[in-house]
C-alpha cells in the first residue's frame, strides 16, 4: 500500500482517500467570551457577556441589589440566566439600563 498512486483524487486501488476538510473553518474555534440571554419571569431583557476573567453572571445580581432590589432569585440553564420576581417592572427597567450602559 506504500506505493500506491493516485489519479484525479482515487488510488489505485479505487478507493477515494480519507481527506478532512473543514468547509467552515469557524467550526472548531473557542469563543473567547461567554454570552448568556437573560430573562426576567421568562421575558427575555437581553445579553450578558462575560468578556473579562474576572466578570460573572451574578455581576446582575450586584448591580440589582445596588439599584435597591432584592426580590428576586436566579437561576442558570445552559446560556440562559432567569430572574423571577414579583417586581418585574422595576427589574425590567433597572436591567435595560444596565444592558444599555455595557
Amino acid at each position: 500500500m506504500a506505493n500506491q498512486s493516485f489519479f484525479n483524487g482515487i488510488n489505485s486501488d479505487g478507493v477515494f482517500p480519507l481527506v478532512n476538510i473543514n468547509i467552515n473553518n469557524d467550526t472548531n474555534l473557542k469563543l473567547n467570551e461567554d454570552q448568556y440571554e437573560v430573562y426576567v419571569n421568562d421575558y427575555f431583557v437581553g445579553h450578558k457577556t462575560l468578556k473579562n476573567p474576572g466578570e460573572k453572571l451574578s455581576d446582575i445580581d450586584g448591580f440589582l441589589h445596588n439599584q435597591g432590589l432584592s426580590d428576586f432569585s436566579t437561576s442558570l440553564d445552559g446560556d440562559h440566566y432567569q430572574i423571577q420576581t414579583n417586581d418585574q417592572d422595576n427589574i425590567t427597567d433597572a436591567l435595560s439600563v444596565y444592558f444599555n450602559n455595557r
